[in-house]
């Protein structure tokens, strides 16, 4: 919000783009997750060995009605409720904040929850939208190599432009992100 309300007040326009992600605790790659942790981050020895352990062996019941499913073994995913599902999910997703930095886009992200933004002047509006559209592509991406799915018609893009900034020529209304067309709210 802070962010927003600066370019704002030094008369910029501003692009917000929320991204929604499917199901992002549940698809997370075990071994991925594993290889970032040791490679990455240089968590190795017991540590790693706690994290192997922590994600090996997992299964999942389902019970509807008070019928029982059979046991079924999890090779993806971490516990949402844990507090480390959280945590997880930020170490894996990581290299993907690198790549939003080359699109000189900024961003914040807590767990699965992603907001992509970027200012602009009057005059730059569509190229700043251009960017943003790559750089979401590029990010669908990543996701898609790394077993995560951009939602495209649950992401939300807003322009923000204080009143007192006057603009010559109509805003536009909307972006394209991957096969929707993403109005601005």
């Amino acid at each position: 919000m802070n962010d927003l309300l600066t370019a704002l007040d030094n008369g910029k326009i501003c692009f917000l783009t929320l991204l929604d992600l499917s199901a992002a605790f549940d698809t997370i790659d075990h071994n991925i997750l594993l290889h970032r942790l040791e490679h990455t981050f240089g968590i190795s020895d017991s540590a790693l060995s706690w994290f192997r352990s922590y994600l090996s062996d997992r299964t999942q019941i389902v019970t509807v009605n008070g019928l029982r499913s059979d046991e079924a073994p999890l090779s993806l995913g971490v516990p949402q409720g844990s507090v480390l599902g959280p945590v997880l999910f930020v170490l894996y997703t990581q290299p993907l904040f690198e790549l939003i930095k080359k699109h000189s886009i900024q961003h914040h992200a807590f767990a699965d929850d992603n907001q992509l933004y970027k200012e602009t002047v009057p005059d730059q509006i569509q190229t700043t939208i251009e960017i943003m559209q790559n750089c979401i592509t590029d990010v669908k991406l990543w996701m898609t190599h790394n077993k995560l799915q951009l939602n495209d018609s649950k992401t939300e893009s807003m322009l923000a432009k204080s009143h007192r900034l006057s603009v010559n020529f109509p805003l536009p209304s909307s972006m394209r992100i991957g096969n929707s067309e993403v109005l601005f709210v």
